[in-house]
């Protein structure tokens, strides 16, 4: 996951009561769909941590309550009052209705024949099929030599796709294509 697509949508407040409940500060609007997410994420020192949701109300006094697992005081939620919190991608009403506009999403079937181009390398060669696991899909791509390239099929490291053309531009980390090419 991206962590820097993450969605802003509020603020952790001061602690609530005595089960380890935070005062959670979002638009009113956002509040119903935060009940669905399950899981937020808060800023700390530069990071985007998860912490999953135990239970969210409304409170007609501060907006919404909020109480994550396995913090279970006022104490054990401190360092996360007055912290930015973020929802997932892909779990918002407007993401689904974006996506919906996209060309329903390329399936990793559909790249097979592309070929790629790498942003240093040049043109490394045609994708001749995908591995892998859902959570870590890897596009195999046929060098010139015959050689296989395992590039992982991440957003990350796509930076172009061309599909009138055929061609699917890519930004390898260093040292990946020489690891396979044996340079």
């Amino acid at each position: 996951m991206d962590l820097g697509s993450l969605r802003h949508i509020g603020r952790l407040g001061k602690p609530w009561g005595h089960r380890g409940e935070l005062v959670l500060h979002v638009d009113e609007s956002r509040a119903a769909v935060v009940m669905d997410l399950g899981v937020l994420f808060a800023e700390i020192d530069g990071s985007r941590v998860p912490f999953h949701i135990s239970s969210l109300r409304e409170h007609p006094r501060v907006g919404a309550v909020v109480k994550f697992e396995g913090l279970d005081d006022p104490q054990a939620c401190a360092f996360l009052v007055n912290r930015e919190v973020f929802e997932p991608p892909g779990d918002s009403p407007q993401d689904v209705e974006d996506s919906d506009d996209e060309d329903d999403s390329l399936d990793p079937g559909d790249l097979i024949g592309l070929q790629v181009v790498d942003e240093e390398h040049g043109e490394l060669g045609p994708i001749i099929r995908t591995e892998g696991t859902d959570d870590n899909p890897l596009m195999v791509v046929q060098d010139r030599g015959g050689k296989e390239i395992l590039i992982p099929l991440v957003n990350e490291l796509i930076t172009g796709i061309d599909m009138e053309t055929g061609k699917l531009v890519v930004q390898t980390p260093p040292g990946l294509v020489d690891l396979y090419r044996g340079a």
